[in-house]
């Protein structure tokens, strides 16, 4: 009992990249945490005239990083298990192994947020049996995502991962490792030209609500974290000959532009202008890409990344993300109940929420991680992985 309910790492894993899976849910949870109080017209945390609350507003930007850190760990583990040469068995066993990754959790709080047990938290009746479906078959990023919202990424990243063993055969086939980046970075900027393009054919949108659907949810203008995340592992897989990557330079010069467009004001909140609807996405996901790829190089803050509170919060991210959003309203409605929480002025009414917020989506991830996600994933570990080696395109084992 004590080791089914132990969090450990495994012998391969980039211990620094569970500290950076852990602060994504955490902007994650700050985001939805906060977002109920958070008023344009007035500072909610007021600060010499900056509103403290602006980098909780915009904790969205941690989907981003769990973008790049999806595509970088899926395209690590490829390369290093299989080396790019699937076969049939390979395919076989890296569809069996992501099945057993995602569908179970996603699959037990799709239809327990459907079916309306979790109290307070109602999705609406009408055509249900219709959007149960689609959400089945992950195409909620394409059709809205409305059972529980952040559900969306989950139909980007899906489509990535059935995709991601053919794009990775047919990079190794470009026998320069040169060639593989330049192509994997052109594949990176095509969401940007989407949207650029979409931004042409849709001038008149202005707010969040018409801009989610069309620039930011559809797996084809959103794919830029990910091929970002493909190509840092490309370049990690060669880093005994790359010895120009400093850890800390790509570390600390990604995570700046991320800080201050974090901290300057709510990026699409308040209106959604030109940069949000084409660029901004880039930008993170670059940012992103280097903060990613200088941990995994050991640069930046190695030992606080490496800490066992964020080792369990990386653990239980999966759960957290499925799960935290469809508690909002219960807490909301027992606090209001017990204490008045909504006659309190909205700061206060936000810091009796948040902490009380994250400690019951906590709770609720870990049941959630040990009755159903931990199972299927120590089934999945049982799938016994047989390595394919074929005859090695250039630059495919430099730095292994």
């Amino acid at each position: 009992m004590r080791g089914y309910l132990a969090f450990t790492r495994g012998r391969d894993a980039i211990a620094e990249l569970d500290g950076l899976r852990a602060f994504a849910i955490l902007l994650v949870l700050a985001r939805h945490g906060i977002r109920p109080f958070w008023q344009e017209a007035a500072p909610l945390f007021p600060v010499a005239g900056w509103d403290a609350a602006v980098p909780l507003l915009n904790g969205w930007i941690g989907v981003d990083l769990f973008f790049v850190l999806s595509g970088f760990l899926i395209a690590h583990h490829i390369l290093r298990r299989w080396g790019g040469g699937f076969g049939n068995t390979g395919v076989r066993d890296y569809l069996i192994k992501r099945a057993l990754r995602i569908v179970p959790a996603y699959y037990a709080v799709l239809f327990i947020a459907a079916l309306g047990w979790i109290p307070a938290y109602s999705p609406g009746s009408e055509a249900l049996g219709l959007r149960i479906a689609y959400h089945m078959l992950f195409f909620q990023d394409y059709l809205p995502a409305n059972i529980v919202v952040p559900f969306w990424s989950l139909g980007v990243e899906e489509k990535f991962y059935l995709l991601a063993p053919l794009l990775l055969v047919l990079l190794l086939k470009l026998r320069r490792p040169a060639w593989q980046y330049a192509a994997m970075a052109s594949l990176a900027f095509v969401p940007l030209g989407l949207r650029c393009l979409t931004y042409l054919t849709h001038p008149e949108i202005t707010t969040y609500d018409e801009f989610f659907p069309v620039f930011r949810s559809p797996f084809h203008v959103s794919f830029d974290g990910l091929a970002v995340g493909t190509l840092c592992a490309l370049l990690y897989r060669d880093r005994a000959r790359l010895a120009g990557l400093a850890g800390n330079w790509l570390f600390w010069g990604g995570l700046a532009p991320i800080a201050g467009l974090l901290a300057v004001a709510p990026l699409l909140d308040d209106g959604v202008g030109f940069f949000a609807k084409s660029g901004l996405q880039t930008v993170l996901s670059v940012g992103m890409g280097g903060v990613v790829l200088g941990a995994a190089l050991g640069g930046g803050p190695g030992g606080f990344l490496r800490q066992w509170w964020l080792l369990v919060l990386a653990r239980i991210s999966f759960s957290l993300y499925l799960i935290h959003l469809t508690l909002l309203p219960g807490i909301r409605q027992t606090l209001d109940a017990a204490i008045g929480l909504d006659t309190l002025a909205p700061a206060v009414q936000a810091l009796i929420f948040l902490p009380v917020f994250a400690l019951a989506s906590v709770a609720a991830a870990l049941v959630l991680h040990y009755l159903v996600e931990k199972p299927f994933l120590l089934l999945k570990d049982r799938i016994r992985v047989v390595p394919v080696t074929p005859a090695a395109p250039v630059g495919l084992v430099a730095g292994s």
